[in-house]
């Protein structure tokens, strides 16, 4: 099962790196990725916006999908050596975190203004924790004058934008989620309840966490047992299925707004959510 488990994240992975490289990762005409990049938005000073402030969103829910595939692909030689579940559980997190980005940028039915308005509540945040963490260490302000809460604001501005809202965390209607309500609602939406609350509980080293690492070893001469770290099969399964789910929900997203329906793209990945399934429930019984 490990070894079948850690070919599956690896295949997995290559598969989605393919999807999500340069020459795919187009949309097709009359998608509604190809809609929204046509707007009809201006800015501040009158001129259209044209497709970039649309396609910076896109590239950020490339580049997080790209994540999912190396968390998996650090998560395979781990599973395969059939070491205790923690160090997979972790990734797994990190990997629900960053699908959960692609699951609410790329939600359905957005126009360009509220995916635009999206982008810019993760960038704006995103700035905000930058300069957080290089104050933090005593840090030169200047190593992240590229991208600062300033800047964000002002390019938002710049395509006419309303101000902020709530700290930072609304724009225009649009409600940034927290980290740990984005990630519920994805894992409730594909099937994978509260796996983010125990992955946590490991990656915070809470006592739940650390009990469920624990494996009776042995016995002492008077009966009483003795626990050590061990593997578990059934939390590596659920580990990694976490991270293909990670996966499979980023591509879902992108192939109904990239409109994906030419022949080689839609049907390939419903034909391999579909064998991941398989592969998973295969590997659950045995």
């Amino acid at each position: 099962m490990y070894e079948g488990l850690g070919q599956l994240l690896e295949d997995a992975a290559t598969r989605v790196d393919v999807w999500t490289g340069h020459d795919l990762w187009t949309f097709e005409r009359r998608s509604p990725a190809a809609i929204e990049v046509a707007s009809s938005e201006v800015r501040r000073d009158g001129s259209p916006w044209g497709d970039r402030p649309v396609k910076t969103g896109y590239q950020l829910g490339q580049m997080a999908t790209k994540f999912t595939v190396e968390m998996a692909r650090c998560m395979a030689p781990l599973v395969r050596s059939a070491r205790p579940a923690p160090g997979v559980e972790a990734l797994t997190r990190t990997s629900l975190e960053a699908a959960s980005v692609v699951w609410w940028l790329f939600e359905l039915g957005l126009t360009a203004r509220q995916r635009v308005c999206r982008m810019q509540l993760l960038r704006r945040n995103s700035a905000k924790e930058l300069e957080a963490a290089i104050a933090a260490v005593g840090g030169d302000p200047s190593v992240g004058t590229r991208e600062t809460v300033a800047a964000v604001e002002a390019y938002g501005d710049e395509l006419g934008l309303r101000p902020f809202g709530q700290k930072g965390n609304e724009l225009e209607g649009e409600v940034r989620p927290g980290y740990t309500a984005r990630v519920k609602r994805f894992t409730e939406d594909v099937g994978y309840q509260g796996s983010y609350n125990l992955y946590s509980g490991v990656a915070h080293a809470e006592l739940p966490g650390l009990g469920r690492l624990m494996q009776q070893t042995g016995t002492l001469r008077d009966g009483t047992p003795v626990y050590d770290a061990g593997p578990d099969p059934r939390a590596t399964h659920s580990a990694a299925q976490g991270a293909l789910k990670a996966m499979m929900g980023s591509v879902e997203r992108i192939v109904f707004l990239f409109g994906w329906t030419a022949p080689g793209r839609s049907e390939d990945v419903g034909a391999w959510i579909d064998h991941v399934n398989d592969e998973l429930a295969r590997l659950k019984e045995w």
